[in-house]
C-alpha cells in the first residue's frame, strides 16, 4: 500500500537557494550520496540535482522530475532524516514524497520512501521518470590507459553468425547492448572485475573480428591559465545571430553553462550522460570552447573574418570528473549527424589509439562531417588521438605574435597551427582569464571552417584543407 504522508508546495518557480553558479565559479565535481535506513548523507560540489537524485533512484526509489529543474548543487550534511535532507536539496521547488508501508509478520509495519516527485507548482504533467543508467566506472591499467570497467565494444560485420556471437557472450555471463549509429556496433557488459583486455582479445580471435576492444576513456584537455584577468573578456560587442544558412558546429565537450548568454547561437543540445535533462557544464571547458567556436570570443593574433558568428550544437560528452568514453562519443556523433552539424570540434585527446574511434570518425567523415581536434598541450611529438586519425584535422597552437606556442604538441599528424591564446569569460575549474592551449586553436579552426562552409557548402575535405593552408 502506498500513502502520501508528506507533501511540500512552495513557489511556482524554481530559484535554487543552496546552489551557486556563475562564470567565475570554481568548477569542481564532487559527489557522495549515502542512504542508510531513513537517513541521508550528501556531499556535493557543483553537481546537478538530477545526478544526486539518480543515486537515490539506484536504491530503488522512483524519481519523477520536471526536466527543467536541474540546478547545480553545493551542499554537505550527514545523516539527516530523509524529509529534512530532501527539503534542503529540493526547496523551494514543489515536491511530494510518497511512502510505502511494508507489513511485517510481527510488530509495526516499516515505512520506506517509494517515490519522489519534483515539479513546478501546477505543472506536474511535465514530470518525467528519471532513468537509471549503469554507472560507468573508469579506471586505468598499468600502462596508464583509461577504460570503463566491465565493458567491451565489438564491430560485428554483416554475415557474422549471430547465434555463435550470443553463445560466446553468454559464456562470459555478459549482456549485449545494441548501439545506434554505425551498423554492426555492439557493446557487451561483463561481470564486475572481468579482465576486459584479455576477454576482448579472446572474442576477437574466436569470431575473427576487426574490432573487439575495451570501452576506452579519455580525459579532457585542460587549457593553461596564464593569468586571472581583470580585463573584460574579448567578447564581440555586437554579436549578430548567425544567418540561417550557416554551417553548424557540434562541440563534443563538457557541456554548456546555463547562464552563458549563448542561447541564440544554440541550435540544439544534448547531455549524453543524462539525455532527459537540459545541458549543463560543471567544468567550464565546454563553455569556453563554445565562446570560441561560435565566434563570440576571438583568440589573440587571429586571422578570422570580421563576421564569423556560427550556430553551435553543444554536446556534453564528458562526466563531472572530466572523462568521456568511446561509447559516449559515438552517441554524440549520432546526435551531431541527426541535427545537421557540418563541423565537429574536439578540444581533447590522449595517446590511446582506439580502432573503434578511428572507424567512428571515418564514418562521421563519410557522412559529411568535417572533424577538428586539438594536438595536445605537451610538446612530446607523439601522436595524440583523435587528432592523429586520418579523417581528423589536427591543430597545434600559436602564440599571439605568430610563433608556435612552447607547450603545443607537434608532429606529422598536426595539419595546422592556429591562434591558441584567448581572454575568456569562463574558467576551467577556476576563474576567467587569459588561457592558452590547443583546445582554443581547434575550436577556432572549427569556426574558420564553418564560415568557409557557410559560403561554400559543397566544398570537399581537400578543398577545406587547401583553404586552411592559405590562411595559416
Amino acid at each position: 500500500m502506498r500513502v502520501t504522508i508528506f507533501s511540500a508546495l512552495f513557489y511556482s518557480f524554481f530559484i535554487p537557494l543552496l546552489v551557486f553558479y556563475s562564470p567565475s565559479a570554481c568548477f569542481a565535481g564532487l559527489i557522495s550520496v549515502n542512504l542508510e535506513e531513513n537517513t541521508l548523507s550528501v556531499t556535493a560540489k557543483n553537481i546537478t540535482l538530477h545526478t544526486i537524485l539518480r543515486e537515490l533512484a539506484a536504491e530503488g526509489i522512483i524519481v519523477r522530475i520536471d526536466p527543467t529543474i536541474n540546478p547545480l548543487i553545493s551542499i554537505n550534511f550527514t545523516k539527516r532524516s530523509i524529509e529534512q535532507a530532501l527539503e534542503s536539496l529540493l526547496k523551494p521547488a514543489s515536491y511530494t514524497l510518497l511512502w510505502e508501508a511494508e507489513p511485517l509478520t510481527t510488530g509495526n509495519p516499516s515505512i520506506r520512501l517509494a517515490e519522489i516527485q519534483v515539479f513546478q507548482s501546477g505543472k506536474k504533467e511535465r514530470m518525467k521518470k528519471l532513468q537509471i543508467r549503469r554507472k560507468e566506472v573508469i579506471t586505468k591499467n598499468n600502462n596508464g590507459v583509461f577504460y570503463v570497467k566491465g565493458e567491451i565494444i565489438l564491430y560485428i560485420p554483416h554475415g557474422t553468425d549471430r547465434a555463435e556471437l550470443l553463445k560466446i557472450i553468454q559464456s562470459y555471463n555478459a549482456t549485449l547492448v545494441e548501439m545506434e549509429g554505425m551498423p554492426g556496433l555492439v557493446k557487451i557488459l561483463l561481470p564486475e572485475n572481468s579482465d576486459v583486455f584479455s576477454i576482448a582479445q579472446e572474442i576477437k580471435n574466436k569470431l575473427k573480428l576487426d574490432i573487439s576492444q575495451p570501452n576506452y576513456a579519455y580525459p579532457i584537455q585542460s587549457p593553461v591559465l596564464y593569468a586571472n584577468s581583470d580585463v573584460k573578456a574579448d567578447i564581440d560587442p555586437r554579436p549578430s545571430i548567425p544567418p540561417h544558412n550557416s554551417a553548424p558546429i557540434a562541440i563534443l565537450d563538457s557541456g554548456l553553462a546555463s547562464n552563458s548568454s549563448l542561447d541564440k547561437f544554440v541550435l540544439s543540445s544534448l547531455d549524453i550522460m543524462n539525455p532527459d535533462t537540459p545541458i549543463t557544464d560543471t567544468l567550464g571547458h565546454g563553455t569556453q570552447m563554445a565562446f570560441i567556436a561560435s565566434g563570440i570570443v576571438k583568440p589573440y593574433g587571429n586571422v578570422a573574418d570580421a563576421e564569423s558568428f556560427i550556430p553551435i550544437i553543444p554536446i556534453r560528452a564528458f562526466d563531472d570528473n572530466g572523462y568521456t568514453t568511446d561509447f559516449n562519443i559515438m552517441g554524440a556523433i549520432n546526435f551531431a549527424l541527426a541535427n545537421d552539424a557540418k563541423v565537429i570540434s574536439l578540444s581533447w585527446g590522449s595517446e590511446t589509439r582506439s580502432d573503434f574511434m578511428e572507424k567512428t570518425f571515418a564514418y562521421a567523415n563519410d557522412n559529411g562531417l568535417i572533424i577538428v581536434a586539438s594536438a595536445g598541450n605537451e610538446p612530446t611529438g607523439k601522436p595524440v588521438y583523435p587528432a592523429a586519425y586520418p579523417s581528423v584535422i589536427g591543430v597545434g597552437a600559436l602564440e599571439p605574435h605568430g610563433n608556435t606556442w612552447e607547450n603545443s604538441n607537434y608532429g606529422n599528424f598536426v595539419a595546422f597551427y592556429a591562434p591558441g591564446f584567448a581572454n575568456l569569460p569562463v574558467g576551467h575549474k577556476g576563474d576567467p582569464g587569459l588561457y592558452a592551449g590547443t583546445s582554443i586553436s581547434a575550436a577556432f579552426v572549427a569556426n574558420t571552417i564553418a564560415v568557409y562552409l557557410s559560403e561554400n557548402p559543397a566544398a570537399t575535405l581537400q578543398e577545406i584543407r587547401d583553404y586552411l593552408n592559405k590562411k595559416y
